[in-house]
């Protein structure tokens, strides 16, 4: 392809591909915060004070009332893309899964496992438990996250690299092993940060608003999570880039992918320009959370391109082209439009019927 990605594809691509980006931004800010807020526990677990009633401070009961919802809502928001990325590339996808096996299987109850115990982690009772009960606890929650990202990680993996499919099913082997695994797995990781601290930081803002004269609880530890996030992200970025193939490399910085490292890049500036001047103020201020947002989406779909340039180069565009077409031919399409609009108005209507109810019993 000798023009920016997507441009030159068939319309029912273009649509597939634009779904599946949106939706799956979607679904990886609810996956942050889970991945990045369970480490975020289990690391404070060991090194944070409590206060003298043995209630966590803020920032970890915010988290931990908040972990539970912020999962069913990951989980809910990953059908969409899981739906799409099955249109768009069925064939490497199920092979994946297939060849991936029992271990594959194994994010079920793993992910149910890591469900129930973050309801477990919440209960008061549980946070008044001495630190050698709950640091173990803690672990093992996010040791499940841990687990189905780097499987996640391998599934896609497997997925793009067809040359490997045959040798891989006569070892019979459940782990695919490549050196792209872990830098990939760690761009992820590391990128987890940052969106946690802006979602938590918009929470931290919501809580603390009515009151102007205090310096905002959480303002500087959110503030050194995203910058120690983006900095992080940053380097794994460049060590997953020398992992990759050459001609790989060469793609996603030539006429295919150039504008969305420029797009990414620009993004991850107005995200640590933004949160340095966080850091700088005494309060979680709106405008700087508000620029920090519009930062973490310029990252996230310059991001989300840059992945599928990655995968759609080692893939055979003229078997996908009739598929996608042969799928855009059944139907649904409106369907799906109108529970998407349906759903997201009935979300909006819930947080607001809450939000009132809450603004009645303060």
């Amino acid at each position: 392809m000798q023009s920016v990605f997507p441009i030159g594809l068939p319309w029912p691509t273009l649509m597939y591909l634009f779904l599946y980006i949106v939706t799956l931004i979607i679904h990886v800010v609810f996956m942050n915060y889970v991945l990045a807020g369970s480490w975020y526990l289990v690391s404070m677990s060991l090194f944070e004070r409590r206060k003298p009633d043995q209630t966590p401070s803020l920032v970890a009961g915010t988290l931990r009332e908040w972990l539970p919802f912020m999962l069913s809502a990951a989980i809910t928001a990953g059908i969409a893309p899981l739906l799409f990325v099955q249109i768009l590339y069925k064939r490497n996808f199920y092979t994946a899964n297939l060849l991936a096996f029992h271990r594959w299987m194994a994010i079920l109850p793993v992910l149910i496992a890591a469900f129930y115990l973050l309801y477990i982690w919440k209960a008061k009772r549980v946070q008044a438990w001495p630190r050698y009960f709950t640091f173990p606890l803690g672990l093992l929650t996010f040791a499940g996250f841990a687990f189905i990202a780097w499987s996640w990680t391998e599934n896609h993996l497997l997925s793009i690299n067809a040359g490997v499919w045959a040798e891989h099913y006569a070892a019979g082997n459940w782990m695919y092993k490549s050196r792209e695994v872990l830098p990939r797995l760690a761009v992820w990781f590391a990128g987890s940060f940052p969106t946690l601290a802006l979602v938590l930081g918009w929470q931290l803002w919501y809580l603390q608003r009515d009151v102007p004269d205090h310096e905002t609880v959480g303002r500087h530890r959110m503030s050194m999570l995203a910058l120690a996030g983006l900095v992080t992200s940053a380097v794994a970025s460049a060590l997953y880039a020398v992992a990759i193939p050459p001609e790989v490399r060469e793609a996603i910085t030539g006429y295919m992918g150039w504008p969305y490292v420029f797009l990414a890049g620009s993004g991850w500036g107005v995200q640590f320009a933004s949160w340095l001047q966080v850091r700088r103020s005494a309060r979680l201020e709106k405008i700087w959370l508000t620029t920090a947002s519009v930062g973490l989406l310029m990252t996230l779909t310059g991001a989300a391109m840059i992945r599928e340039i990655i995968r759609w180069f080692r893939m055979d565009e003229k078997v996908l082209f009739p598929l996608h077409k042969q799928a855009a031919e059944v139907g649904g399409l409106s369907i799906f439009l109108l529970f998407f609009v349906v759903n997201a108005a009935l979300c909006v209507y819930c947080v607001l019927r809450v939000r009132r109810g809450l603004l009645r019993e303060s």
